[in-house]
């Protein structure tokens, strides 16, 4: 029943996106004289804020997102009543306080400013909300009413591709790019779509626009070497990361470098790496995560006790900066790195209990955290055949599943119900479940051995290529890659 109320919210939420696009070219044709030059509109009464904001938005192009920052709050301070800077601030924001903050001041101040801005502060206050449907027909609203408006499209497609919706945010980006063919940051973003959906080809060839466009900025090079590295072309990566940081030193690229490193199997280099991109980190936010990375490096290793101390230091960093989701988040970790079930659950209720806690923390990323620990509880108990205590994590997932759009809640959902169904040997009802996780390692490796326990040897040989070349520096590939690529190679040397 739920999977089919998933499909429905999925199936829904797909045909409003198409039906919008498709809706707003029909319109575009029909007025195109009347609304050629229509824009969203900015309501501010300042001419400094003004100038701060669009050279914000122009650095928000070249993702200099510290630089973006930095002006929307000067147009904010300019002027303290535009609503559309402060939503925008709540948006790029990493700092908890400051998003919630903005958030908040931007729907005070909503009913001042015009209705197309309203349904801005609308879509992306309800995504932090995490009420998506809302959030998605406010989107929707926008894109209809603003068919020529290409910098309103690159802002959906880059919010659709944060939300992993890859398909939609493809449909969006390429709209903006049929307005302008050369507008930079719509290639760059959909030449990630591209690749997160497997077409490299595609990617590559808007990613060579990108650059003959930009040549001289850090970011098409940075975005290049990520977009050669989940291509498998690590040495490739590494060159264009090292352009990157020789036309700008403190644009970050040496995280793309540690990154890399990391996946090559170069623990201490990437070590070294992140270490230098933690000095030079804009914010607590940014040295926090880079610290996560490192830790993981031990993992990589397999040194258990540095994992373990790396991994424990980051929760408490975490915690005195008021980071809710990255301490969580590392508690969460050891849960998933630690062998003994008994301390990995600790750890993991370590996780939620950080969750329950009086913090600043978005109701989204909140919820998608908890979603990924229950995914984690559920897992683990099912391998311990607890099959009670692993179908209430379950039922909790099932029930935010179920009253929830955000498509983390969803996968983690089906990558727990996939994981407790293999658990109990029922690997025909497990497949539709795991295929819903085709870019999560756990869920893929889980998806092979359900196809080759069903004697779906062409599909198993299929998702085992896929899963094998796989180079994402996460903790999930970390953990799962490397050793299912040993694996393939010992059951190859089998006579």
């Amino acid at each position: 029943m739920l999977r089919r109320w998933c499909l429905y919210l999925q199936l829904f939420s797909t045909l409003v996106v198409w039906n919008v696009v498709a809706s707003a070219e029909s319109n575009a044709v029909q007025s195109r004289q009347k609304n050629a030059s229509a824009k969203l509109p900015v309501t501010t009464s300042s001419t400094q804020a003004r100038n701060s904001y669009e050279k914000a938005m122009q650095e928000f192009e070249e993702y200099r997102i510290t630089e973006t920052l930095q002006d929307l709050r000067a147009a904010t301070k300019a002027d303290p009543n535009f609503a559309q800077a402060f939503i925008l601030i709540s948006r790029m924001s990493q700092d908890p306080a400051e998003q919630a903050a903005a958030r908040k001041r931007a729907q005070q101040l909503a009913m001042k400013v015009s209705p197309s801005e309203q349904l801005l502060i609308r879509w992306l206050a309800d995504a932090q909300e995490n009420n998506c449907l809302p959030a998605i027909a406010a989107m929707n609203d926008l894109l209809a009413k603003y068919p020529r408006d290409q910098r309103l499209a690159y802002l959906a497609g880059d919010w659709l591709m944060q939300q992993q919706r890859y398909e939609q945010a493809i449909t969006v980006l390429e709209r903006a790019l049929a307005l302008n063919p050369n507008y930079a940051a719509a290639l760059n973003d959909v030449a990630y779509g591209y690749a997160d959906t497997g077409n490299f080809e595609k990617a590559f060839a808007a990613m060579d626009r990108y650059v003959a466009l930009e040549p001289d900025q850090p970011n098409p090079h940075d975005s290049y070497g990520e977009i050669l590295r989940m291509a498998g072309k690590l040495d490739a990566a590494l060159e264009q990361y090292r352009l990157s940081i020789r036309i700008d030193p403190n644009f970050g690229s040496e995280v793309g470098v540690a990154d890399t490193y990391a996946l090559m199997g170069k623990e201490l280099e990437a070590r070294e790496e992140y270490d230098r991109a933690i000095v030079f980190a804009p914010s607590n936010a940014d040295k926090v995560q880079r610290e996560l990375q490192s830790a993981v490096t031990w993992i990589r290793e397999n040194n258990r006790k540095q994992a373990e101390r790396a991994l424990n230091d980051v929760a408490r960093h975490a915690h005195s900066a008021g980071l809710a989701r990255l301490e969580a988040e590392a508690h969460r970790i050891l849960g998933m790195y630690e062998p003994d079930p008994k301390t990995a659950l600790k750890q993991l209720q370590a996780a939620q209990d950080v969750l329950g806690e009086e913090h600043e923390i978005s109701a989204s990323d909140h919820d998608e955290e908890l979603a990924r620990i229950l995914r984690v509880r559920a897992a683990r108990l099912a391998e311990e055949r607890d099959m009670d205590s692993a179908s209430k994590a379950l039922n909790q997932l099932e029930t935010m599943a179920g009253t929830s759009r955000s498509q983390v809640i969803q996968l983690c959902y089906h990558g727990a119900a996939g994981a407790v169904l293999v658990a109990q040997g029922k690997f025909a009802e497990a497949i539709p479940h795991l295929e819903e996780g085709t870019g999560d390692p756990e869920s893929m490796r889980l998806l092979w051995r359900a196809y080759t326990s069903t004697g779906a040897t062409s599909d198993a040989q299929s998702i085992a290529s896929k899963l094998a070349s796989l180079n994402l520096p996460t903790v999930e590939q970390a953990l799962v890659v490397p050793q299912f690529r040993v694996s393939l190679i010992s059951r190859a040397e089998q006579p």
